[in-house]
């Protein structure tokens, strides 16, 4: 059950990041998961769509050419609507909670007559376009399958990887309640991971996304590690920092690390790995921007 779970949830991740930060998909991810959300989607940006980017890179010189224009297409009308969507979602925000509301925190918005109309038509507009890209999907099926399967070794590391972020920033109470599922296994249960469509409209031109800047970026070599690792690392805004090191389940070993003021720019850290048993571990940097943590494993 919890290995096709993290299966859904990276298929929705990866399909957020292949449409868009506006995408749909882009709340299910709830407010208080928002740690877990960075590092998940971190992940995915630096492991899985270098990867899923290559096999779609095989798969344009199989398309036709009138395809590939028409998927250009297909790409605009859909950022389109997403451009759309968030100015409609705006529009709820600003709006007033109704009188049967029963959550304090979480408001219901009564959405004026027109909201809603203009709501059920950007749904049937992605339909209608989601519609066009699986039938142009039908046609390669054979080819996507073929290019999707060489990287199912791959996949099944994707979907640890992922159990152990999502275990990571959770407390045991819950994982025991499930507080990754809500919107997440609702929705996710209609894609796969490199579901036909979505891997046809990426576009496989597109720029790497970049780190967000808030965040920093960082870098762990050699990975793996033996004896020594050298972690290099952003700040972006100067302040204290420190870095721990974690073991595989989230548990802080020790602090590496503690500068009561650190300059921005990029920084240099040699830390001494001799005492640990082979395995999966991490470095968590925290700085006045927030928190990165990446992984690496012991040799």
């Amino acid at each position: 059950m919890m290995k096709v779970f993290l299966s859904q949830t990276l298929a929705l991740l990866l399909v957020l990041l292949l449409l868009g930060p506006a995408s749909s998909a882009s709340s299910t991810l709830r407010d208080d998961n928002r740690p877990a959300r960075r590092e998940v989607r971190a992940y995915i940006e630096q492991n899985v769509l270098p990867v899923v980017r290559q096999q779609r890179q095989k798969l344009e010189a199989q398309l036709a050419t009138s395809d590939k224009a028409q998927l250009a297409i297909y790409r605009s009308q859909l950022k389109e609507i997403r451009q759309r969507r968030q100015a409609l979602r705006h529009s709820f925000r600003t709006g007033q909670p109704t009188p049967q509301a029963t959550e304090p925190t979480s408001p219901r918005i009564a959405l004026t007559e027109a909201q809603q109309q203009q709501r059920e038509q950007l749904r049937n507009e992605t339909r209608t376009v989601m519609t066009s890209v699986n039938e142009m999907a039908q046609r390669y099926a054979t080819n996507i399958a073929q290019l999707t399967q060489e990287v199912q070794p791959q996949k099944e590391k994707w979907a640890t990887d992922i159990q152990e972020l999502l275990v990571k920033n959770t407390s045991p109470e819950q994982q025991k309640a499930g507080h990754f599922k809500g919107g997440l296994h609702r929705r996710a249960g209609a894609a796969s991971l490199l579901r036909p469509a979505a891997f046809l409209l990426l576009d496989p031109k597109a720029p790497t996304a970049s780190p967000t800047p808030e965040a920093g970026s960082a870098g762990v070599y050699p990975n793996p590690a033996v004896a020594t690792s050298k972690l290099d690392y952003t700040v972006v805004k100067a302040g204290p920092v420190t870095i721990e090191l974690l073991d595989g389940r989230g548990n802080t070993l020790r602090t590496v690390a503690q500068e009561p003021k650190q300059e921005k720019g990029t920084h240099t850290l040699q830390v001494s790995l001799g005492d640990l048993a082979a395995g999966t571990y991490y470095y968590k940097i925290t700085t006045r921007a927030g928190s990165e943590t990446k992984r690496f494993v012991k040799e």
